[in-house]
């Protein structure tokens, strides 16, 4: 009997210096809030020469600025290519985009685009849209979101046409996270000509992204611009490929 009282005590004298440490344990830090601006930069370029003299250059360029409960988005790309001396890639891209978030997951969200493919016959193109945003699935690793709108497309071709019409627009961004700086992203946008269903626009977006060091990673991507009525004399669907390095910051 007095050997399980002598134990009990024991037991009880471990016990309350290890509570006593655990309560004047300073509570764990909450994390680190996300950046107001975070801006990202993708760089390709291919320069050949000798038997053959290919050149390519493609940049693209984001910029995120989140003063909740706002959240304002600029993007930028362009891809260059020259085959022997020509002119054989031109494409211009441009956006600016806004959205106000209504509770946890949905937001309101207007943007304007431009587009600029003088080999797929576009000279330029301006799209304003407005919506409404839904986000599915908002989970460290994995995300979804989805959004619906209409608006106003103006297009004008190489050769002058013009094509000016109401849109209905509807897209998807799904987005797994690997790690806080890998990811593996997918896009997918539709645009229908509200006078023409025929007309219809696709754009897809994919890339991978795999870090190297803090704040530079390796990218890889490809795009898909589809138009059902493309400008006459022109293909339907035009896809970029590209490989590069990927700067945050």
């Amino acid at each position: 009997m007095r050997s399980r009282v002598a134990s009990l005590v024991a037991a009880a004298a471990l016990a309350v210096p290890a509570l006593a440490l655990a309560q004047a344990a300073p509570p764990s830090s909450p994390p680190a809030a996300a950046p107001l601006v975070h801006t990202e930069v993708d760089l390709g370029y291919v320069s050949t020469a000798g038997n053959t003299s290919v050149r390519t250059l493609n940049l693209g360029e984001q910029v995120l600025v989140t003063p909740a409960p706002w959240k304002f988005t600029q993007t930028f790309s362009i891809v260059n290519g020259s085959t022997a001396g020509v002119e054989t890639v031109n494409t211009l891209t441009a956006g600016l985009r806004a959205d106000y978030a209504v509770g946890a997951r949905f937001s309101f969200f207007g943007l304007g685009h431009f587009t600029r493919n003088r080999f797929a016959g576009i000279a330029r193109r301006f799209e304003e849209s407005a919506g409404l945003a839904y986000g599915v699935l908002a989970g460290p690793t994995s995300v979804l979101d989805v959004e619906a709108g209409g608006g106003r497309n103006q297009q004008t071709g190489t050769t002058g046409a013009t094509q000016n019409y109401w849109n209905g627009r509807l897209a998807a961004r799904y987005r797994l996270n690997f790690t806080t700086k890998a990811y593996f992203e997918q896009k997918v946008e539709g645009i229908a000509d509200l006078q023409n269903l025929k007309n219809t626009l696709i754009n897809t977006a994919t890339s991978l992204v795999a870090p190297i060091t803090a704040g530079i990673g390796l990218t890889l991507g490809y795009v898909v611009h589809f138009q059902n009525q493309p400008q006459p004399g022109f293909k339907k669907t035009d896809t970029i490929l590209s490989a590069g390095l990927q700067l945050q910051f």
